[in-house]
């Protein structure tokens, strides 16, 4: 299912079904999430601190954000993966741009 047809089908549940959204971090919660039939899966800056013992979000980097998103995508099938920009990776129209072609 291309991306676009995700968003179609979350679009054609809107104001008639609930829309579910969960966070994942990983391959296999992302999987079972997907095979729940979850609409949505966001890989958030949260990390830092659930997985990645940091004590902020503040230490998050954009390689950090991009290996977690690519782990959640690969188990994606039907969900549409959304992801957090870290701090100081959209400082600027130009980066924001440049960091969500990258996400």
């Amino acid at each position: 299912m291309t991306t676009s047809e995700k968003i179609a089908a979350i679009q054609a549940k809107m104001g008639t079904e609930p829309i579910s959204q969960l966070t994942a971090y990983d391959y296999p919660t992302a999987r079972m999430l997907d095979e729940a039939g979850i609409d949505m899966i966001l890989v958030g800056d949260s990390l830092g601190m659930t997985m990645l013992g940091y004590p902020d979000t503040t230490h998050v980097t954009l390689a950090h954000m991009l290996h977690h998103v690519e782990a959640v995508a690969r188990a994606a099938k039907k969900a549409v993966v959304v992801a957090d920009m870290p701090i100081n990776t959209y400082n600027t129209p130009e980066q924001a741009l440049e960091t969500a072609r990258a996400l």
